[in-house]
């Protein structure tokens, strides 16, 4: 699910839902804390993820172009969190670009409030490395920010891949800890399947086994290890160690040759360097690079399609295939009409219901 806001040359703000996550009805757009009327002023998308016996997820976007009012921003800012206040008890979490460094907080004025504003109603930063690195400079103005701590798992920044001059941010929150597989710390790649039906069978494991022959053991501390080490074989029994099915890697771009794939991984190893150790001569090497990738992905591609629909020139079938799924297009499921009510009957026979379409 998509919601976005209009906004002039430079702004505007988009937050993607994924649909395995929620479907689109659960979704809503907070208007009374979305604001884009003076993007001089800074503008937010907020946006509510409504949960059937959970709590309800907010998500909060801005943005501040770097020569707006920083005083109007933060005035902005300030109504936004105190209308958001009453929401306190959701997982709220607010991320943007709002151009103002981090790593100056205690020497810049706009920096200070920004932060202390955020930290007075309850909300964490949860990037502390900086997000846009050149040669000369290194700030962090891309910012994550949560009233749930305890729920984060992870986050920081992707240096890996160059999507633009800003790095990436990203946060992990555990938001439904009965339906999230447990992770073991030491088994990388390993998960215990902790499901409602691996519960119930550990359940009726625990209900069918004779916990008397603990009545017969008198030492404390032999009692409770006899018991533990009971109860730590049905666990392991009903929760044993897999690894995660990973599905199928479908590539998805034919026309990327092998030379062209080691040379986009050599172009994301410079851009790594650069980052950790910004140079004139790093960026250099990096540059250049990109250049070069990105010259022949365009070519690469230019030839693969036009070798492509040469190929199929008299098969319309295979030409529109691929014009659908460049423009992305997916195919309607259809509709089965099951009843129809027509002049007061209702029909549910199936040649019936074509009939009284026809009539209609």
């Amino acid at each position: 699910a998509v919601v976005s806001t209009q906004s002039t040359g430079g702004g505007g703000l988009v937050t993607y839902v994924n649909q395995n996550f929620c479907d689109v009805t659960c979704i809503q757009n907070l208007k009374e804390l979305s604001d884009h009327s003076s993007p001089t002023s800074g503008e937010f998308l907020t946006l509510e993820i409504h949960r059937e016996r959970a709590k309800n997820i907010i998500i909060s976007n801005y943005y501040r172009s770097p020569n707006s009012d920083s005083t109007a921003f933060l005035n902005k800012l300030e109504s936004t969190l105190s209308n958001l206040h009453r929401h306190m008890n959701k997982v709220i979490i607010m991320a943007g670009d709002s151009n103002i460094n981090l790593l100056d907080y205690g020497k810049a004025t706009q920096c200070t409030g920004f932060v202390d504003k955020l930290t007075e109603f309850g909300f964490a930063p949860l990037i502390s490395r900086p997000t846009r690195i050149t040669d000369h400079s290194a700030t962090l103005i891309d910012h994550i920010f949560t009233n749930s701590c305890h729920a984060v798992t992870k986050s920081g920044i992707i240096s890996d891949f160059d999507l633009s001059d800003h790095l990436a941010t990203f946060a992990s929150l555990l938001i439904d800890q009965g339906k999230i597989e447990c992770m073991l710390g030491t088994n990388s790649g390993l998960a215990r399947p902790i499901n409602d039906e691996t519960t119930i069978t550990f359940v009726e494991e625990v209900k069918k086994v004779d916990w008397t022959f603990l009545f017969h053991i008198e030492n404390a501390d032999d009692k409770f290890n006899a018991f533990n080490d009971k109860y730590t074989e049905i666990y392991m029994s009903c929760f044993p160690y897999k690894t995660p099915k990973r599905k199928g890697f479908r590539d998805m771009k034919p026309w990327m040759l092998d030379w062209l794939r080691c040379a986009c991984t050599r172009k994301n190893l410079l851009y790594r360097t650069f980052v950790k150790h910004p140079s004139l001569a790093n960026k250099i090497k990096y540059s250049r690079m990109r250049r070069f990738v990105t010259k022949h992905i365009l070519l690469a591609k230019s030839r693969y399609y036009k070798q492509y629909f040469d190929r199929h020139n008299s098969d319309s079938k295979k030409q529109w295939q691929m014009i659908n799924q460049l423009l992305n297009r997916k195919r309607k499921a259809k509709v089965k009409v099951s009843k129809f009510k027509y002049k007061g009957e209702t029909i549910s026979d199936s040649s019936k219901i074509a009939g009284a379409f026809n009539e209609y």
